[in-house]
C-alpha cells in the first residue's frame, strides 16, 4: 500500500529533471489538532493518498486542510496520470472531538480557488516535456475514521519534499499517531481497511510549491 505509492513516486521522480531554483509558494497551512490520512493502492497500475488536518486558527473560525494524490499508470507504462487536490475546506467538514472516531464530509466542487489547486495531468514517460493538464473532476469524499489502537507512533520532527511534475509538497510534522480503520468512498469508489493513520498535529505545516 504505502510501499507501493513510495516506489510509483520513486520511478516517476527519476523521470523528473532537477527542481528549479526559483519557486513561489501557493499554500502554506499550520496544522494543528487532529489529522487522518490513508494511503492505499486500488491495483497493481493505481494507488492514492488523502491526509486532512484541523489547522491553527485563532478564532476568525475554524478551517481544515485537504491533501489528496492519485497515480495511475498506464497498462503498458508509457503514460502517468497524476490528479492533486490541496487546499481549505471548512473546519464542519472534518468532524469528531477525538481521534477515536474522526468523520471527513466534503464536496470538492466547494474548494475555493483562493486557496485551493485541483488538476489532473497526464505525462507521456517517454517525453515528461510532455503534458496535458485539466482540471480535476469535482466529487464527494466520505471517509469515516476509527482509532484501532493496534500501534502508536510519536512523530518528533519529520520533514519530507515530493515533487511530482511541476508542483512541490513539503511537510513539516510533529504528532502524535495511532492505527486506524477507514471506510467510506472517495469520488464513488469504496474505501476500507485497517491502514489508515489519526493523531494529533503539533505545530505542524504544509505547503504547496510550485517549480
Amino acid at each position: 500500500m504505502k510501499r507501493l505509492l513510495l516506489s510509483m513516486l520513486l520511478a516517476f521522480a527519476a523521470l523528473q529533471p532537477l527542481a528549479c531554483m526559483a519557486q513561489t509558494t501557493l499554500f502554506k497551512f499550520n496544522q494543528d489538532g487532529e489529522f487522518a490520512s490513508i494511503s492505499q493502492s486500488i491495483d497493481q497500475h493505481s494507488s492514492f493518498s488523502l491526509s486532512v488536518s484541523r489547522n491553527f486558527t485563532t478564532g476568525v473560525g475554524t478551517t481544515a486542510s485537504l491533501s489528496y494524490t492519485s497515480l495511475t499508470f498506464a497498462p503498458d507504462f508509457s503514460s502517468l496520470t497524476v490528479t492533486q487536490i490541496i487546499g481549505v475546506i471548512p473546519g464542519s467538514a472534518f468532524t469528531g472531538q477525538n481521534i477515536q472516531n474522526l468523520t471527513l464530509s466534503f464536496d470538492t466542487s466547494q474548494l475555493d480557488p483562493n486557496n485551493s489547486f485541483s488538476q489532473t495531468c497526464t505525462i507521456d514517460l517517454s517525453n515528461t516535456a510532455g503534458s496535458a493538464c485539466v482540471s480535476a473532476p469535482a466529487g464527494t469524499i466520505q471517509l469515516t475514521f476509527t482509532q484501532n489502537g493496534a500501534q502508536r507512533t510519536r512523530v518528533l520532527a519529520v520533514g519530507e519534499e515530493v515533487t511530482i511534475g511541476n508542483f512541490t509538497e513539503r511537510i513539516h510534522q510533529r504528532s502524535d499517531n495511532s492505527s486506524a480503520n477507514v471506510s467510506g468512498t472517495i469520488f464513488g469508489a469504496t474505501v476500507s481497511g485497517g491502514g489508515a493513520t489519526v493523531g494529533i498535529n503539533h505545530n505542524s505545516s504544509l505547503e504547496f510549491v510550485r517549480n
